[in-house]
């Protein structure tokens, strides 16, 4: 396979940039200037390589459930097959799996997403699918549970790991995460029965 084009460089060069700077200033507070800045080019190049204002957001969006998406896929195919479910949660809450800039580009997002449709529904669907591939998971954990009450469980589980998750950058809120890591049993253990 060839090196990547010096396109597909800028654009990851700039994205980085992108995702520093709504990390630290928010959607709105992440101007052409800062982001240029970030990414130490002529802000001209931030057009030509990625796009104006709008296009920046979609890409930074992909990129963002790009990464989301396969720490979760990663995540789950790694998971032993004795005590998988115990595993899962204590990853989930006992270390946090994502870092803060992460966490803040999620939020940044979300926030975006208040006055622009189409990034709503892109964050929308990535949220369910979050939710599809962990109740996917619990349906192979629990064959015999009802299908209603496996997708509420997954649901519940993931409302209170991104809760969490939006704390990471607030610093040590492990008791916290220890009463979430409990809740999470509880809602799993409800299939069980």
């Amino acid at each position: 396979m060839g090196r990547p084009s010096v396109k597909e460089e800028r654009q990851e060069q700039i994205l980085e940039a992108y995702e520093s700077c709504v990390a630290r200033f928010g959607v709105e507070g992440a101007t052409l200037e800062k982001i240029a800045q970030e990414a130490n080019l002529a802000r001209p190049l931030i057009r030509h390589h990625v796009g104006n204002r709008q296009e920046l957001l979609a890409a930074l969006a992909d990129r963002y459930v790009r990464k989301s998406n396969e720490i979760v896929t990663a995540m789950l195919a790694s998971l032993p097959n004795s005590r998988a479910c115990d595993q899962l949660l204590t990853w989930l809450f006992e270390t946090p799996a994502t870092d803060s800039k992460m966490v803040l580009v999620a939020e940044a997002l979300i926030a975006a997403s208040q006055s622009d449709p189409s990034l709503a529904k892109r964050m929308r669907r990535h949220t369910r699918g979050f939710v599809n591939e962990f109740a996917k998971f619990f349906k192979s954990e629990f064959p015999k549970a009802d299908l209603a009450q496996i997708q509420a469980v997954a649901t519940g589980v993931v409302g209170i790991y991104f809760n969490v998750e939006s704390l990471v950058p607030l610093g040590n809120m492990r008791d916290v995460r220890e009463a979430s890591h409990k809740a999470a049993h509880a809602l799993v253990d409800s299939l069980r029965a």
